[in-house]
């Protein structure tokens, strides 16, 4: 900690002012002021870019010649989780897995970052972003808007690792353009040569395992024009997360996105579009020519709060510079029920007053595509619970599974992950035109029997011109293989099950038709109490997406450090 030359209290970093403030007598100072210089060695600073050769690529690993400073670790004996700071006052509670219990303390050395972008939103203005996003929420749990809750925001430098991409020089694409004349299609092949220059700066990736990768994803931007060099006064009244991802990790990621974004850029271009040179050709010319990736160290400003509730916990993440909101939100179910029936009570009474007679076979059917519905929704939030259960989307958490999490991972993945290849379209020049007059002939004979041939017609063609406009943009997209993730079947019987035998049921008596009535209000009603269940079912599901299992994270006080 920092004593104020004046008072002798604690003087903090003040994102208001910008200045190093004593809250006691108000002495404000320069956090540049030679005061808090640790060290004449720690303040000079090593400013390294760490070089993505092919070879550094293939290692996985690089020197590391940053310069230490002296910091204070506080370790989770609950879940593994670790924090730095600067002053020396007991921290009372984990922000990641919200344990109250005083966290173990020990002093130590860590890498100095390159730079640091500074808190500029203060508390106040952080609990004010969370409230007004919290507004919006009319379902959430009054428990989240306790002052008790709020008051757990947490300022917390998160490490990122920042990469710039350089690429430049003559690269070389090969296109093709399509055209149809009579009964034959004449297919033109181009060859298209360019020289570019491409330097993208600043595309960040969190480096702490702890912080998931959702979250850091969710309030980017920063903008690192407001970076400084780092100095340690920075960290005085917040705390920094450790870094404990290396920087290789995301090295391929950055230079990929740059590649596709600059492709997509270039790609538009008459000399390339005329041609019918996909984004895909541009961006394979491009990676055979090779780009420069560099890697700066900096720490970012992120208010942080946990909610713990039962064996699961929450987050509400704030971007400390521009106050951009991330957050899960459950729903209260009492609050959700009682939303439905404020609804449905006017709309039966308007339907009643209205005397708007619904016949049986026409309730069944309704019933049927709300079941249909109810089971479409329940099979996708099986499948984006169970990848949100095993952290598939966490990239750093996943680089520092143990041998023992490693294989448990694989053996929940195995025949629930597929990866279905991209398949790289064709700019051909062609606009649709003709094949979606095709369509829509056949379309409008087909619709003739049924006396709307004309209109079905039009609409085919409209669609067609659309699916063709679609393909077209697609060859200004690199492609991406698409990642398929399905649930086991033992997550999803319990919310599909209902829904499916109200289908069946509903289909049933559409084709055996009994001609008694009550039948049919008796097969709807049944159907509709099945789905309701099934839907307070999908909101308890939803609350569990909403946070995550208590983490455990191997580092020091970890439950399962173990290979």
């Amino acid at each position: 900690m920092y004593a104020c030359p004046n008072c002798g209290a604690n003087i903090k970093f003040d994102p208001a002012t910008q200045l190093m403030k004593c809250e006691y007598c108000g002495t404000e100072i320069l956090p540049t002021d030679h005061m808090f210089n640790r060290s004449a060695e720690e303040e000079k600073g090593v400013n390294l870019d760490a070089d993505f050769s092919k070879e550094a690529e293939s290692e996985g690993k690089e020197a590391d010649e940053r310069e230490e400073y002296e910091v204070t670790y506080y370790t989770c004996p609950q879940c593994g989780g670790e924090l730095i700071t600067e002053d020396t006052t007991a921290a009372t509670f984990c922000s990641y897995c919200g344990s109250s219990n005083i966290l173990e303390m020990r002093v130590g050395k860590e890498k100095k970052p390159d730079y640091i972008i500074p808190f500029k939103i203060t508390k106040d203005d952080c609990v004010r972003e969370y409230k007004k996003t919290l507004g919006r929420a009319i379902f959430a749990p009054n428990s989240l808007r306790n002052d008790d809750t709020i008051d757990r925001f947490r300022g917390i430098y998160m490490p990122y690792w920042v990469y710039d991409v350089k690429a430049e020089g003559t690269i070389n694409s090969q296109g093709k353009v399509q055209k149809r004349r009579g009964d034959y299609i004449y297919t033109s092949h181009y060859a298209v040569e360019s020289d570019v220059d491409i330097d993208y700066n600043g595309l960040s990736y969190d480096a702490s395992s702890s912080f998931e990768d959702r979250l850091s994803e969710a309030i980017a931007p920063f903008d690192i024009k407001d970076s400084t060099e780092f100095r340690s006064s920075y960290l005085s009244g917040f705390y920094a997360d450790t870094s404990d991802v290396d920087n290789s990790l995301y090295g391929n990621d950055a230079k990929q996105m740059v590649l596709s974004d600059a492709a997509k850029n270039i790609v538009v271009s008459p000399e390339y579009s005329k041609h019918g040179v996909t984004a895909a050709d541009v961006a394979d010319s491009l990676e055979k020519k090779g780009a420069k990736t560099t890697a700066k160290f900096g720490m970012f400003p992120v208010w942080f709060l946990s909610n713990k509730n039962g064996d699961r916990v929450s987050y509400a993440v704030v971007n400390g510079q521009t106050g951009k909101v991330a957050m899960d939100i459950p729903i209260d179910i009492l609050k959700y029920f009682l939303g439905v029936l404020i609804i449905s009570v006017p709309l039966a009474t308007l339907l009643i007053l209205s005397n708007i007679l619904i016949g049986p076979r026409v309730l069944i059917m309704l019933t049927m595509v709300i079941s249909l519905i109810v089971l479409i929704l329940a099979n996708k939030q099986a499948n984006n619970l169970f990848a949100r259960e095993i952290l598939f989307d966490d990239k750093g958490y996943n680089s520092k599974r143990t041998g023992k999490q490693v294989e448990e991972y694989r053996k929940l993945i195995n025949g629930n992950v597929t990866v279905k290849k991209a398949k790289i379209k064709s700019a051909s020049g062609n606009s649709g035109f003709g094949t979606a007059i095709g369509y829509a002939a056949i379309a409008a004979v087909i619709g003739n029997f049924f006396g709307i041939g004309i209109i079905v017609g039009l609409v085919v063609f409209i669609v067609a011109l659309i699916i063709n406009g679609v393909n077209s943009a697609a060859g200004k997209n690199v492609p991406k293989d698409r990642i398929i993730i399905k649930a086991p079947a033992s997550m999803k019987i319990s919310v599909t099950i209902f829904p499916i035998i109200s289908l069946a049921v509903s289909g049933l008596i559409l084709l055996i038709n009994p001609f008694q009535d009550p039948i049919y209000y008796g097969v709807a009603i049944l159907g509709m109490v099945m789905t309701g269940y099934t839907v307070a079912r999908l909101v308890g599901r939803h609350n569990q997406l909403s946070g995550r299992k208590l983490p455990q994270f191997n580092k020091r006080g970890g439950d399962e450090n173990e290979d």
